[in-house]
């Protein structure tokens, strides 16, 4: 079985004192690394750890964190990185029918271990300075538990999926799934092995596996900030070491944004790597000014297969709009109707997409596996349409779009057009009950710093763009669009804001 670890132990053997992590409190080479990995499955396995168990690690972005993963995965258990921000009862829904052994956590709150019947192992030190090695030291709070239910050893990783409309389910990836999918990252991202990637998004999010295991794949350095925080990343871009850098465009537009942005925090970036910007047609423009030396990449991709398309930086010269990209090698994407069918080019339907690493499945939920699977492929639950060259674009989520008298409304299409108001800052257009069409257009928009929005006017821009029922019926005028964790605009939760405003 080819194993992700393997490339991690090869670079240790090979490239011993080159630089793998570095976050707050520390900088590891690869030897380091491969040391603390090692001893920190020999712990878990210690404590009572089987091969197919799942660990979840309930810890703050960093090295230890990142090691902690590597090591439930050297030890053949399954890691499960939390969201940290979950209250109890999120935490418990998306845990329980994956019947965790261990809890790794920072503090020695019983409480989840407790409810989940597994053991807990606290790393107190791991925000302490000092040898990797030290930071990782396990207090056994209780040992690990019998891990009851389905094993599997060829589990690596188990990420869980948004959870922005109901309970999140786990995705399970293997280990050859990991190893596959780093290497495509790698070579479709352009990796170097002198690249410092920043990193400062979630470790419970598949971007983990894309940004960071891409970049040790490639032999290069992960600097791992434990969140979002505009200060510390340009401390961070002020030294000059990063070569890469990789967000949300939401927090990247709030770093171009801050007073203490200047030219010296873009000089030494070469890769800028960010998301879907369908309801900010600019931003990619005010990237390229704010780091004259980079290229940008995008791309399009999933909790449950990754990133599967992509626009790659020299095919962003000449400034034709290429949506999201075309297939990477090896990945097969769809356009299909209700029926499962092919639609024409050009034409609207649910994104169906097939590739070598895409999850097994979702770990103990085989009724939601099948309803996603479909001949091999998944159903990403995304709208969109491939052009005649074969570059994806998306019209939004399924589950978002809107019916509106029969007529349905693309959410996208619309953000595109309030977003070229110049009075807007952000917009975020989503769907309403309604007694008389069903569901009701509606907006929320966010104004430039020190501005205002005058809805009337937004209303006129849109009717002269868009038809009638496109137009939205309400403008909510917010100081900030409500966010998840990985800085997506939670659409959820902002029906909830808006529901009587």
């Amino acid at each position: 079985m080819t194993r992700y670890l393997d490339v991690l132990a090869d670079h240790a053997r090979h490239a011993p004192n080159a630089p793998a992590l570095i976050d707050a409190v520390g900088e590891y080479t690869y030897a380091e690394l491969w040391t603390a990995i090692e001893e920190h499955a020999a712990a878990l396995r210690a404590l009572g750890v089987a091969p197919g168990d799942r660990v979840v690690t309930a810890l703050a972005p960093g090295a230890p964190h990142l090691a902690a993963l590597f090591g439930v995965m050297a030890a053949g258990a399954v890691a499960v990185p939390l969201n940290i921000r979950l209250t109890l009862p999120e935490a418990y829904a998306f845990l329980a029918p994956l019947c965790p052994a261990q809890l790794l956590a920072a503090e020695p709150d019983t409480g989840l271990a407790a409810k989940l019947g597994c053991g807990l192992a606290t790393l107190p030190s791991a925000s302490a300075p000092g040898p990797l090695t030290d930071r990782m030291a396990l207090t056994v709070v209780t040992p690990a538990s019998s891990s009851p239910g389905f094993r599997d050893e060829a589990a690596a990783m188990i990420i869980g999926t948004g959870g922005t409309t109901g309970e999140p389910k786990g995705a399970t990836w293997t280990h050859s799934a990991l190893y596959q999918y780093a290497a495509s990252c790698q070579a479709q991202m352009e990796i170097r092995r002198t690249d410092v990637e920043l990193y400062f998004s979630p470790f419970f999010h598949i971007a983990v596996a894309t940004i960071v295991f891409a970049t040790l794949f490639a032999g290069g350095t992960a600097w791992l900030l434990p969140r979002f925080d505009e200060a510390a990343v340009l401390d961070a871009l002020a030294t000059g070491r990063p070569t890469r850098l990789f967000g949300a465009p939401t927090a990247l537009l709030r770093l171009l944004e801050h007073p203490g942005f200047g030219a010296e925090h873009g000089a030494s970036i070469r890769r800028v790597l960010f998301g879907s910007t369908a309801s900010v047609p600019a931003f990619p423009g005010r990237l390229r000014a704010a780091f004259p030396r980079a290229r940008l990449i995008t791309g399009y991709g999933a909790t449950e297969f990754g990133a599967v398309a992509r626009v790659r930086s020299w095919e962003q010269e000449d400034g034709v709009d290429r949506g999201l990209g075309r297939p990477v090698p090896g990945v097969s994407i769809r356009i299909v109707d209700d029926a499962g069918h092919d639609v024409p080019r050009g034409s609207v339907g649910e994104v169906l997409v097939r590739a070598p690493w895409q999850m097994s499945g979702y770990w103990a939920r085989p009724e939601q596996t099948r309803a996603t699977a479909a001949d091999g492929a998944i159903r990403s639950g995304d709208l969109g349409w491939l052009d005649e060259d074969g570059f994806l674009h998306l019209a939004g989520r399924a589950k978002d779009m809107i019916i509106s008298g029969g007529e349905n409304v693309f959410p996208i299409e619309v953000e595109n057009v309030i977003a070229r108001h110049p009075q807007v800052h952000q917009v975020a257009v989503f769907g309403a009950d309604d007694p008389l069409w069903g569901e009701r257009v509606e907006a929320a928009v966010v104004p430039h710093p020190g501005r205002g929005v005058d809805p009337d006017g937004l209303r006129e821009h849109c009717r002269a763009a868009l038809a009638g029922y496109k137009v939205p019926r309400r403008f909510h005028v917010l100081d900030a669009l409500p966010m998840t964790p990985a800085m997506k605009v939670d659409k959820r939760a902002l029906r909830e804001v808006t529901r009587d405003a």
